[in-house]
């Protein structure tokens, strides 16, 4: 491990002892400068560095074997070099000035990815909103797709009923019919046996003419009636194409929205995923 002394605590020396804060490798035990209240004195005290205002003294620490010489000073060199151990490093002010620049890019570096870091956080953020509206969306058009999905089965449920219903008056139809037609042939033998009665049989005849006028309309009216079942069949077989159609669409739409809503999810987990890089980012700084 480095113990360093640094000498200045003006610009130079501050940026040095902040740099040096925190690094494991490295422990800043003491700094000095004329001035108690320079910047450097401020933030050493703040973090329990030892301050100093004589050189000699600072420099004279036990178990340092590093020192940073940051005020450009030739007199104040000129004491460190006279009074320090010779195991003791010295870099001196220029290449303080080198580890300065050094630094001063560095915290310029880190400012700029501090100020990225929020802006990552904050689309991070965005994005997850974002998202949690999507999906909410997603949610309320696939509860719709289920619903309208029941209820298409339900239509498809009573157009069946329907159908068989229409079934079975046509059956009805077809017993009426088949009652009419031998009505029919009942009026027309009763009108021959009227026609053999001669006078007798006329008022039987008259009957027998009815009896044959009411089979024939009742064949007519059967016909009508069948006629328009038959169109209430094929507009109940359209109504249930248009309806198994709609359940199809319905049910793909439902595939759709899952994989959309799979989706999501991979932009949620991609978003809190920014969100941890933007922390990591920020802890940097």
């Amino acid at each position: 491990m480095k113990r360093i002394v640094i000498v200045g605590a003006g610009q130079g020396g501050t940026s040095i002892l902040k740099s040096c804060l925190g690094i494991e490798s490295i422990k800043i035990e003491g700094i000095c400068d004329a001035n108690y209240d320079a910047p450097g004195m401020v933030i050493a005290r703040e973090n329990n560095v030892k301050t100093f205002s004589d050189v000699v003294q600072a420099i004279s620490l036990p178990g340092i074997n590093v020192i940073i010489e940051a005020t450009g000073n030739a007199k104040v060199e000129e004491i460190i070099n006279e009074n320090k151990r010779d195991e003791i490093a010295v870099i001196d002010s220029h290449g303080a000035d080198v580890m300065m620049t050094v630094v001063e890019s560095r915290e310029a570096m880190i400012e700029t990815l501090h100020n990225e870091s929020e802006k990552l956080a904050n689309i991070s953020i965005e994005l997850a909103d974002t998202m949690e509206n999507v999906t909410n969306r997603i949610e309320e058009v696939n509860n719709s797709a289920k619903l309208m999905a029941s209820r298409g089965n339900n239509l498809i449920d009573s157009a069946n009923d329907a159908t068989e219903h229409l079934n079975e008056t046509g059956e009805v139809l077809d017993f009426i019919n088949t009652i009419a037609k031998q009505t029919k042939l009942l009026g027309l033998n009763a009108a021959i046996e009227a026609a053999r009665s001669g006078e007798h049989g006329k008022g039987f005849a008259v009957v027998a003419e009815e009896v044959r006028k009411l089979a024939e309309n009742s064949t007519l009216s059967v016909e009508r009636i069948s006629q328009i079942l038959n169109n209430i069949e094929e507009s109940v077989k359209v109504i249930t194409t248009g309806v198994n159609e709609a359940a199809s669409i319905v049910e793909n739409q439902a595939e759709l929205t899952q994989t959309v809503s799979t989706n999501v999810q991979e932009l949620e987990a991609m978003s809190e995923e920014l969100s941890s890089l933007a922390q990591h980012l920020a802890s940097l700084s």
